[in-house]
């Protein structure tokens, strides 16, 4: 069944969802999905996408999602009418959002569909939203993992993000899953076109800058919490990822 936004510019989806396995929905509007507390996990065209506080995810009209929520959250979201937005938009992207777009879809409560009538105040403030939104999809993040098309490399995916925070070798995840490690290891890139390793490395890098851009902790407190117990080699990682040094990334999060 697909939802759909009433107003005819945007609405807001306001509401607190409890810790969930899974669901599986869709929307007659473009989606702009974000949690202002928590996080969850979507999957869309066999990718996970992660969704944090300094980070939302586009979704066009019509897309099926799957949700997995692991502890209960404060979903923001807001959902657009689909003839606002030009082609070049209609691909799903995670975006990394500056403290003003973060603040400007909080704003947005007040317009939530169990709130009152939406008005030509609330198109004004959604339009204003939406640019800001159009400019940042033109530079979307990496911010999502492939899950892969079979049962096995699915679950060796899981199992790599439920343990990315420790050492943790490829050998181990194929003998849990009665699988030899070279086999493992091809099906991986056939199905993912991405190496074990490079789905790792992602995946650590995706836990990092979230606690660079929302913690207090310091660059090494951030390096082992995500599974690097040498700095020079946290450091090489996030700049293969991000294209910057983490302390980089946490001058720049800082300064939007």
């Amino acid at each position: 069944m697909c939802l759909s936004g009433e107003s005819p510019f945007g609405t807001c989806v306001y509401r607190e969802f409890a810790k969930t396995d899974s669901a599986t929905l869709c929307f007659a509007d473009h989606y702009l999905a974000y949690c202002a507390s928590g996080s969850m996990r979507l999957e869309i065209d066999s990718r996970y996408f992660f969704l944090q506080p300094t980070k939302a995810v586009w979704i066009p009209a019509g897309k099926q999602v799957t949700t997995q929520i692991p502890n209960s959250i404060t979903c923001c979201s807001i959902l657009f009418n689909t003839a606002q937005f030009p082609e070049h938009n209609q691909n799903v992207k995670t975006i990394d959002l500056t403290p003003l777009a973060r603040h400007m879809i909080l704003h947005c409560r007040r317009w939530a569909v169990e709130g009152c009538m939406p008005d030509k105040t609330a198109d004004s403030f959604f339009k204003a939203l939406a640019s800001i939104i159009i400019e940042r999809m033109d530079a979307p993040t990496t911010d999502w993992i492939p899950r892969g098309q079979s049962k096995l490399v699915a679950r060796a995916v899981d199992l790599t993000i439920e343990r990315h925070m420790r050492h943790i070798e490829l050998v181990e995840i194929a003998s849990e899953l009665a699988s030899s490690e070279r086999t493992l290891s091809r099906r991986i890139v056939e199905e993912t076109s991405m190496r074990w390793s490079e789905l790792l490395r992602r995946i650590r890098i995706l836990a990092a800058r979230e606690l660079l851009a929302n913690s207090e902790l310091q660059i090494t407190g951030v390096a082992n919490a995500v599974g690097y117990s040498s700095q020079s080699a946290f450091n090489k990682a996030f700049k293969i990822e991000s294209g910057i040094t983490p302390k980089k990334f946490r001058e720049q999060f800082n300064s939007l």
